[in-house]
C-alpha cells in the first residue's frame, strides 16, 4: 500500500518478522482488571489484567499463580509526558504542533507538571518520540507478559479534528509523501500543487488566508482536510501494528493487544483488525442515575467486528459516582456488560476527572462489587462460548459514519429496549477492513438500515448486497415498525413487569447445551441508589427464537441467591417461564 512508502521515510523502527501463533483472547466469564492490584485478585476472581500491569517478573508470576492467565502491561501514547521530558533534552522535538506552530497540552492533564513543563501532546510521527516508545517496549517486554495495552492509541491522529494538529515538520513531511502516493495528480494540480515533494500544508493554508484562531472552525471545509485526516489515521494505525510486532519479537511469543478506544466512532473502531480485544473507557452517563443504553451500542459494535470489549466508565462518570456514593448504579453497569457478552472492569480503583478537580481516584469497596464478579466466575459454563441469538441484523456503515450519516445507535437502543434480539454487521471501507458477506446476510430474517442509507457513500459491491436484501423483502429502513413486526413478530415478551431487558444467548459450539436468557432489571431508583425488585412476571419466548427447541426445565441463577427451579410450559407457540422475583440480574438456564 502507498502508506508503507511514506511511513518508511518517517522513521519506522521495526523489521519484518511476525510470531505465527494466534494471540490469546478473552473468555466471556473472565474478570478483567484495569489496574494491577495483587490483594484484589482473589476477592474478585481476576483472570485478566488488561491495562496498567507491572512488568516485574516476580509480580507477573505471582499473579499467574493466583489465577491470572492473561497479564498485560501498558504504554501510554499521551500520558507519559514526564518520562519523555526526562528521556531527551530535545523533548519539544517530539511535541505536536498546532496550526499556529505551537506545542499544546493534553486537555485532561492540565493539572500535571514535570520540571516546570506541562503535559505536552506528543507526536507519534516524531522520530524522537518513536525512539522513546521503542525504549519503553524494550523495558516492559523483559517481563513474562501475555499482552500489551496501549492507552490513547490514536496518538497524533486523535488531535486532528479538535486541536488543530499536527503541523510539525514530521507530519508535514509524511503528508507530502502521502499526497504523492495517494491523491490523483489532477486534484493536486487543480489546487495549484505542482510538486508534492516540496509541499507544506500549513504554509499552503496560510497563503490562502487561513488564520490560526479560525482553523478549527473552518477545518472540515478546507482543501485537503479529508486527506490530512486520512493520512494521520492510517499512519497511526500502521504504527500501532508495527509496535505490536516489535513487542512480540522482543517477547518471543504472540501477545494479546488491546487499546483504550472510544469504539463507537469510526476513528475508534478502525483499529479493530489489529486487536485481540478492546480495553477501554465508555461513557455511562452516571449523572442520569439510570441504567445506560450507550454501552450496549459499544458491545454490539464489538460483536460486529468480532472483538470483546472490556470497558470501564469515563473519568467524569467515576467522579460522579465518588462524589455521590453510587455503588448500586455501578452494579447495573457490571450486570449490563456481562448480559451482553462482554466485560466491565472491576472497579477496585478508578481514575476520576472533572475540570475543577482534575485527576483524582475512586477506590471501589470490595464488598460492594466483588460478589457480582464471583457470580460470573462460579457460573462460567453459562457464559463461555455463548453468543447472542440474532435473527435481526443492524447495518453499521463506516463510510457513512465518516460523513455524519448512518447513525444506528438509536436503532440499537430501541431494539434493546423492545427485547428484539439483534447483532450488528459491519460494512467497512478503506479505513475499516471488514466487508459485508452474502452468506452471513442470508441467515438474517431482517436487515435494518438507518433512514439516510440512500445517501451513503458505501462501495458498490456492498451496496449491491444490501439491494439484494431489499429485493428479497427483508430490508427495514428505520423506523419502519410495520415491516419489522411483519418480518419479526416479538421474539421475546416480558409480561407483568416493566423495564426488564431480556437477552437470549446460545452456545456457539454445542447445539444441545442449555440456552440462556439474561434478565436485567433496569428499574434503578436514583435517589436511593437501589433496584426496585420485579415480582411475579412471565417471560414469553417464541418457538422460532431457539430454532424450534422444546424446553422442559428452567433454572434461575442470580447473584447472592440460591439457584431455583422455575415453572415452565412449552407449546407450539413457544415457551413461557414464570419468574417469581428479580432483583438486579438473573440468568435463566433453559434445558430440554
Amino acid at each position: 500500500m502507498p502508506i508503507v512508502r511514506f511511513l518508511s521515510v518517517v522513521h519506522l523502527l521495526f523489521v519484518a518478522g511476525v510470531v505465527a501463533a494466534d494471540p490469546p483472547g478473552l473468555r466471556r466469564s473472565d474478570v478483567v482488571f484495569m489496574y494491577d492490584n495483587p490483594k484484589m485478585i482473589e476477592p474478585y476472581g481476576c483472570t485478566v489484567l488488561g491495562w496498567a500491569g507491572s512488568s516485574d517478573p516476580k509480580r507477573v508470576e505471582a499473579a499467574h499463580q493466583k489465577g491470572v492467565r492473561l497479564f498485560s502491561s501498558s504504554v501510554g501514547f499521551l500520558t507519559e509526558f514526564s518520562s519523555v521530558i526526562d528521556f531527551s533534552p530535545d523533548f519539544l522535538d517530539a511535541a505536536c504542533r498546532n496550526f499556529a506552530g505551537e506545542p499544546f497540552v493534553v486537555p485532561w492533564l492540565w493539572d500535571h507538571k514535570h520540571k516546570g513543563h506541562p503535559a505536552y501532546w506528543w507526536c507519534t510521527n516524531s522520530p524522537l518520540y518513536r525512539k522513546y516508545l521503542e525504549s519503553r517496549i524494550e523495558r516492559i517486554m523483559k517481563g513474562p507478559l501475555d499482552g500489551l495495552h496501549i492507552d490513547d492509541y490514536r496518538g497524533t491522529s486523535g488531535a486532528v479534528t479538535w486541536l488543530s494538529a499536527c503541523f510539525c515538520r514530521y507530519c508535514m513531511d509524511g503528508f507530502r509523501k502521502y499526497l504523492a502516493d495517494s491523491v490523483p495528480k489532477e486534484k493536486l494540480a487543480a489546487l495549484g500543487i505542482k510538486d508534492p515533494s516540496t509541499f507544506d500544508y500549513r504554509q499552503f493554508l496560510l497563503d490562502r488566508g487561513v488564520k490560526p484562531e479560525e482553523y478549527n472552525r473552518k477545518r472540515a471545509g478546507l482543501p485537503l482536510a479529508a486527506e490530512f485526516l486520512d493520512f494521520q489515521v492510517k499512519a497511526n494505525n500502521q504504527y500501532v501494528a508495527e509496535y505490536r510486532k516489535r513487542a512480540e519479537q522482543l517477547r518471543g511469543k504472540a501477545l494479546a493487544l488491546c487499546v483504550n478506544s472510544g469504539v463507537t466512532d469510526p476513528h475508534g473502531l478502525v483499529i479493530a483488525p489489529q486487536l485481540t480485544y478492546f480495553c477501554c473507557e465508555v461513557g455511562h452517563n452516571a449523572a442520569s442515575r439510570k441504567v445506560p443504553l450507550h454501552p450496549i451500542y459499544a458491545y454490539k459494535l464489538g460483536d460486529g467486528v468480532d472483538r470483546p470489549v472490556a470497558s470501564t466508565a469515563s473519568g467524569q462518570d467515576w467522579a460522579y459516582v465518588k462524589e455521590h456514593n453510587l455503588p448500586g448504579l455501578v452494579r447495573t453497569w457490571i450486570a449490563l456488560s456481562y448480559a451482553f457478552g462482554h466485560h466491565f472492569m472491576a472497579p477496585h480503583r478508578q481514575w476520576c476527572y472533572t475540570q475543577e478537580k482534575g485527576t483524582h481516584w475512586y477506590d471501589g469497596p470490595t464488598d460492594e462489587y466483588a460478589w457480582l464478579y464471583q457470580f460470573v466466575r462460579r457460573n462460567g459454563r453459562l457464559f463461555d462460548d455463548y453468543r447472542a441469538v440474532a435473527p435481526v441484523a443492524v447495518l453499521y456503515d463506516n463510510a457513512a459514519r465518516r460523513k455524519g450519516l448512518g447513525n444506528i445507535e438509536p436503532i440499537c437502543a430501541a431494539l434493546a429496549e423492545r427485547n428484539v434480539p439483534f447483532t450488528i454487521v459491519v460494512a467497512g471501507d478503506d479505513w475499516l477492513d471488514y466487508r459485508l458477506d452474502a452468506n452471513r446476510l442470508a441467515k438474517f430474517r431482517a436487515l435494518v438500515v438507518a433512514a439516510d442509507f440512500a445517501r451513503s457513500p458505501i462501495d458498490n459491491a456492498q451496496k449491491k448486497l444490501v439491494e439484494q436484501i431489499k429485493a428479497s423483502g427483508r430490508l427495514v429502513v428505520w423506523p419502519d415498525d410495520e415491516s419489522l413486526a411483519r418480518l419479526i413478530p416479538p421474539p421475546i415478551q416480558v409480561e407483568g413487569a416493566k423495564d426488564i431487558m431480556a437477552v437470549a444467548r446460545v452456545h456457539a459450539k454445542a447445539t444441545a447445551a442449555p440456552a440462556v436468557v439474561h434478565l436485567l432489571n433496569r428499574r434503578h431508583d436514583g435517589e436511593k441508589d437501589a433496584i426496585v425488585p420485579a415480582e411475579q412476571f412471565r417471560l414469553r419466548l417464541r418457538g422460532d427464537l431457539f430454532e424450534g427447541r422444546k424446553f422442559t426445565k428452567a433454572v434461575m441463577h442470580a447473584p447472592k441467591s440460591e439457584s431455583t427451579q422455575l415453572d415452565v410450559s412449552t407449546n407450539q407457540d413457544g415457551t413461557v417461564v414464570s419468574i417469581p422475583r428479580l432483583e438486579l440480574w438473573g440468568v435463566v438456564e433453559l434445558a430440554e
